[in-house]
């Protein structure tokens, strides 16, 4: 009887330590994808803080980092070009105002298509592409603000997380092409 509990007890303690090995694994390759992609890019410490925390980064899946990087820049390009569109709708007294915040509406726009085109590409897992649109929207938004001397608070707010996230959304996608 007890050559056949040995066995058994031998897989239970070798089932444990493989499940140990996983998880250790598991957390390495979630801090590697971090160490790896977060220094390539505008922000590395919004990189690290705002991803380290979210259980698609802790379980290393860096398509799924893609995705939520995405996420927020395609969210904050949305908020940036309705704040460009309601300082329009407001009466402007200054032209070359009012010509810089119609460019910048149509930066935006041309930036929300590019990182909706994004999304769909995400699904065919087209890296490529992504990476090329992410960085034209990043060049969309940085567009915007060079034809201002000093972007309104508010655009300049939205402006930066836009550019931060659209250059991260390129850096894990030219990661993976």
């Amino acid at each position: 009887m007890a050559h056949s509990f040995f066995p058994s007890w031998l897989s239970l303690s070798f089932l444990v330590v493989l499940v140990l090995l996983f998880e250790i694994i598991r957390k390495a390759k979630a801090a590697d994808i971090l160490d790896d992609v977060c220094p390539k890019t505008i922000n590395p410490q919004l990189c690290f803080h705002v991803l380290k925390n979210d259980p698609y980064v802790y379980k290393g899946d860096i398509h799924s980092l893609v995705s939520i990087s995405l996420s927020i820049a395609q969210d904050n390009t949305t908020s940036t070009y309705n704040l460009v569109k309601s300082l329009l709708e407001q009466p402007i007294k200054d032209p070359n105002l009012k010509a810089q915040l119609t460019n910048c509406l149509n930066n935006y726009k041309d930036a929300g298509d590019k990182l909706e085109s994004c999304n769909d590409l995400f699904r065919t897992s087209d890296y490529r592409k992504i990476s090329l649109l992410a960085s034209a929207a990043l060049n969309d938004s940085r567009a915007c603000d060079q034809g201002f001397e000093e972007p309104p608070a508010q655009l300049k707010q939205l402006s930066q997380t836009v550019q931060e996230f659209s250059d991260l959304v390129f850096v894990i996608a030219y990661d993976l092409k």
